[in-house]
């Protein structure tokens, strides 16, 4: 017989999770990345072969990618230096975030003759030039 009165919110202690235990033991499953992402992340991740002074040496695109910024940061690129230092920043506040989803909407041809520089430039003039006020519905 139960100590306490069973009822609403309050189960049997037979029913209760057991102490130490975790009530969901397999946990949330982890995202899995979506077919395009994981393309673009074999691509980026790919070995490829550079020269550094004179030496063959071996390295991904995304190492290459950083060890091209940081030298046009290190040449006065002002510009460069800048994305060195946001993605220095964004690496240390979120690590090696794992994932990501890039996820692109809208940008099917309309029809079978139309172009990507068609879709863009359709896509371009129906943005307002300037984007305005957040806070304000100036939708037509």
């Amino acid at each position: 017989m139960a100590k306490y009165p069973v009822g609403f919110g309050k189960p049997p202690k037979s029913g209760q999770f057991k102490r130490g235990r975790s009530g969901n033991p397999a946990g949330r499953p982890k995202k899995r990345p979506t077919p395009l992402a994981q393309k673009i992340n074999d691509v980026l991740l790919a070995p490829m072969e550079y020269r550094e002074r004179g030496k063959v040496k071996v390295g991904t695109r995304h190492e290459l990618g950083i060890r091209m910024q940081v030298e046009r940061a290190a040449a006065g690129d002002i510009a460069a230096a800048e994305n060195v230092l946001r993605i220095r920043e964004r690496a240390e506040r979120f690590g090696n975030a794992g994932v990501q989803i890039l996820e692109i909407e809208g940008w099917l041809p309309d029809s079978p003759t139309q172009s990507a520089e068609d879709k863009a430039g359709a896509a371009g003039a129906a943005r307002p030039a300037s984007p305005g006020d957040p806070y304000t519905d100036d939708e037509p």
